[in-house]
């Protein structure tokens, strides 16, 4: 026996004759029963599709050029902070050669091998 429920009454139903096949739209999904009248066997199911797009080709294409900024200015800090550690390095680097001529004593000892 049908009960009708809350939901029951906002369920659309396109009212055919009785040879055709009822279709009902489900009001949460959106999707389309076919529902065969005699059988009342489900047909196919059709799920409701969205619309494609959403955001217009300008603001989409504006977003793109937004985001290849951002990437460029990123790369150009990346870059900057990359030449700073070399310059570091290279400053290091010469400390410690100074440091080593003009201390002998701190030179790294003999290794087994040299002896030979």
């Amino acid at each position: 026996m049908w009960h009708q429920d809350i939901h029951a009454e906002s369920v659309e139903v396109d009212m055919a004759t009785n040879n055709e096949p009822a279709k009902i739209s489900c009001p949460c999904c959106q999707a389309t029963l076919v529902i065969d009248r005699e059988t009342l066997a489900i047909l196919y199911v059709t799920e409701h599709r969205v619309k494609a797009g959403g955001a217009s080709f300008e603001k989409s294409l504006q977003d793109l050029k937004d985001k290849e900024k951002q990437k460029s200015s990123r790369f150009q800090q990346a870059f900057e902070e990359e030449k700073q550690r070399k310059a570091l390095l290279g400053k290091k680097f010469q400390e410690l050669r100074k440091h080593a001529d003009t201390n002998p004593d701190d030179r790294p000892p003999l290794r087994p091998f040299d002896l030979d």
